[in-house]
C-alpha cells in the first residue's frame, strides 16, 4: 500500500510541475495576445462562467429556448 502512495506522489509533483511549466509559458505569451484573446481565456479560466455556457449549448442544442423578453 505504500508503494501506490509513492507513485501518487511522484504523479502528483508531475502535475504540478507540468502546470507550472504551462502557467510561465502563458504569462510570457500574454505578452503577445491581444485584449481580446485575454478576455477569452479569462472566461475559460472561470469555471462558473464555463458551466453556464455549458449549459446555454446544451440547452440550444435542445431547442429550450426563452423568450428575449424574459430575459430583458
Amino acid at each position: 500500500m505504500a508503494r501506490s502512495t509513492t507513485k501518487s506522489k511522484i504523479t502528483n509533483v508531475r502535475v504540478f510541475e507540468e502546470a507550472r511549466e504551462a502557467i510561465i509559458k502563458l504569462e510570457s505569451m500574454s505578452r503577445m495576445l491581444t485584449r481580446a484573446e485575454l478576455e477569452t481565456l479569462e472566461i475559460l479560466f472561470d469555471k462558473h462562467a464555463t458551466a453556464i455556457i455549458a449549459k446555454s449549448l446544451q440547452e440550444g442544442d435542445q431547442r429550450k429556448y426563452e423568450p428575449i423578453a424574459n430575459i430583458l
